[in-house]
C-alpha cells in the first residue's frame, strides 16, 4: 500500500529533494559564475540562469515523476535505454560509459571548488597558503564522507549561507541597482566574448546533467510515492499522482528560490565589482567576491561575508562529491550485482579515490575558476542528452496516468534545442579563436 501524501502545515515536512537540489546548487553558479559574469559584462547576461533554470524544470520534473512512480532512480532506467542506428547499435549500458567520462572530468571541477574553498580560508588568515588550506578542506571532506556524519557540518552551512544572503539584500538595497538596467539585462543576448562564461551559468545555475541523476537519487532516498512498496489498487495509483503534484510545489519553491538568489549575485557583481573592474579569480577569488559586503561594512563584513562564502561551497564539495560517488557506486554495483556487494563498499572505495585525485589535481592545477569552467562545459555538453533519455524513459515505461503532459514535454524538448544551441555556439567561438580575454 502506497502512504497517504501530507496535507496542509505537513506538507512542509516533505519539501526535501528540493531543497536539498537548491542547497548543492547554491554555490560555484551562484558565488562565482553569476559574480564573474555581473562584474564582467554588467548586467547583460541577468536573463541566463532565469532562462536556464525554467528550461531545466522539466528534466527534474520527469526524473522525480520516474522515481515516484517507479520507486527506481532515473540512472537504472537510463542503463536499460539501448538505441539502434543503422550504422551501429548501442547496447543497453552504454550510458554508463559516458557517466565515466562525466565523473573523470567532474575531478577538475571538485578540484575548483575546493581551491575557492582554499581561496576563503587564506582571505580569512593570509598565512596560510591556498593550496595547503585547500587540501585540508579536500581531506575533511573525505572523512566526513566516508564516516557519514556531516549532518551537523550541513545545518551549520546554511546558517551561514542565510547570514550571507542576508548581507547580499543589504549591499543591494544600499546601492540601488538601476531598474531600467535590470529589465536590459532581462531581454536574451549572447555576444561570442561572452561565451566562455555565459555556458558555465547555463550549464550550472540550478545544477547540471549528472545533478539530474543526483535529484533522482534524493527522491530515492526520500521514498516518496512508490518507494519500495506494492501497488494495490486505482487508489494507490492515485496517491503516487498526489506525491508527484507534492514534488512539483517542492521542485518549484527552489526553482524560484536559486533562480534569485543567482540573480542577486549577478546584480551584485555588476553594481559593485564591475565599476571597480575588479574580477573574482585565482587565490583571491573568494576576497575579490567578499567585496560585496566590503564595500559597506569594511573588513568586518569581508571576514563574516567570507565565512558565509566558505560555509557554502564547503557544503556544496560535500554535496557534490558525495552525489558523483553515489552515481559511481551505483553504477558499479548494477553493474555487478554479485551477492555479497554493498553500494556502501563501492561509494567508500570511491570518496578515497576521488578525494585523493581531487587533492592531487589542485595541487598541480591551483587555478579554481579555469578548472571549474572546463568541468562546467563537458557537463553542459551531456545535459541534452540526459534530457533527452529523461523524456524518453517517461513516456516509454510510464503508465499513462503518470505520463508528463504535453507541456512539460514540449518544454523538455525545447530545452534540449536551448543546450544545444548554446554549446554549437561556443564552440564556433571557440574555433574562429574569440578573444575571451577581458
Amino acid at each position: 500500500m502506497i502512504e497517504n501524501p501530507p496535507k496542509g502545515k505537513q506538507l512542509l515536512k516533505v519539501l526535501g529533494p528540493g531543497l536539498v537540489w537548491s542547497a548543492s546548487a547554491i554555490g560555484v553558479s551562484e558565488l562565482v559564475f553569476a559574480t564573474r559574469a555581473g562584474a564582467l559584462f554588467g548586467y547583460l547576461l541577468l536573463w541566463a540562469p532565469i532562462v536556464s533554470l525554467i528550461m531545466k524544470y522539466a528534466i527534474f520534473e520527469m526524473a522525480g515523476r520516474y522515481t515516484i512512480a517507479t520507486g527506481e532512480n532515473v540512472l537504472i532506467a537510463f542503463t536499460q535505454v539501448e538505441l539502434d542506428f543503422k550504422l551501429f547499435k548501442l547496447k543497453t549500458g552504454w550510458i554508463i560509459v559516458l557517466f565515466w567520462i562525466v565523473f573523470i572530468a567532474s575531478v577538475s571541477g571538485m578540484a575548483g571548488i575546493a581551491l575557492s574553498v582554499g581561496s576563503c580560508i587564506y582571505g580569512i588568515f593570509p598565512a596560510i597558503s591556498m593550496e595547503a588550506a585547500t587540501v585540508c578542506s579536500i581531506v575533511i571532506v573525505g572523512i566526513l564522507l566516508y564516516v557519514g556524519s556531516y549532518t551537523t557540518l550541513e545545518n551549520a552551512s546554511r546558517i551561514l549561507v542565510l547570514i550571507m544572503v542576508l548581507f547580499l539584500i543589504y549591499a543591494l538595497a544600499k546601492t540601488s541597482p538601476n531598474p531600467k538596467e535590470i529589465a536590459e539585462g532581462l531581454i536574451p543576448r549572447a555576444p561570442f566574448n561572452t561565451m566562455h562564461e555565459l555556458v558555465p551559468l547555463l550549464g550550472w545555475s540550478g545544477a547540471g546533467a549528472i545533478g539530474v541523476v543526483w535529484y533522482s537519487l534524493w527522491v530515492e532516498g526520500s521514498t516518496r510515492g512508490k518507494g519500495n512498496r506494492t501497488i494495490d489498487n486505482d487508489e494507490d495509483k492515485n496517491r503516487i499522482k498526489k506525491w508527484i503534484k507534492i514534488n512539483q510545489i517542492d521542485l518549484t519553491i527552489n526553482t524560484i528560490i536559486t533562480a534569485l538568489l543567482t540573480v542577486m549575485f549577478l546584480i551584485a557583481g555588476a553594481v559593485i565589482l564591475h565599476p571597480k573592474g575588479m574580477v573574482p579569480q585565482g587565490e583571491k577569488l573568494a576576497l575579490q567576491i567578499s567585496q560585496i559586503a566590503g564595500e559597506n561594512f569594511g573588513r568586518i563584513g569581508e571576514i563574516i561575508f567570507l565565512v558565509g562564502i566558505f560555509g557554502t561551497l564547503f557544503s556544496t564539495l560535500l554535496a557534490n562529491i558525495d552525489g558523483l560517488c553515489r552515481v559511481a557506486s551505483n553504477s558499479v554495483w548494477y553493474q555487478r550485482r554479485k551477492k555479497d556487494d554493498t553500494k556502501l563498499h563501492y561509494y567508500r572505495l570511491f570518496v578515497i579515490v576521488y578525494v585523493l585525485s581531487t587533492a592531487l589535481f589542485s595541487v598541480l592545477f591551483p587555478a579554481p575558476v579555469i578548472l571549474l569552467q572546463i568541468s562546467a562545459v563537458i557537463d553542459t555538453i551531456f545535459l541534452p542528452l540526459i534530457i533527452g533519455l529523461g523524456i524518453y524513459i517517461c513516456h516509454k515505461h510510464l503508465e499513462a496516468i503518470y505520463r508528463p503532459g504535453k507541456l512539460l514535454t514540449i518544454t523538455g524538448v525545447l530545452s534540449v534545442l536551448f543546450f544545444v544551441f548554446f554549446i554549437v555556439l561556443f564552440f564556433y567561438a571557440v574555433i574562429m579563436k574569440v578573444d575571451f580575454s577581458m
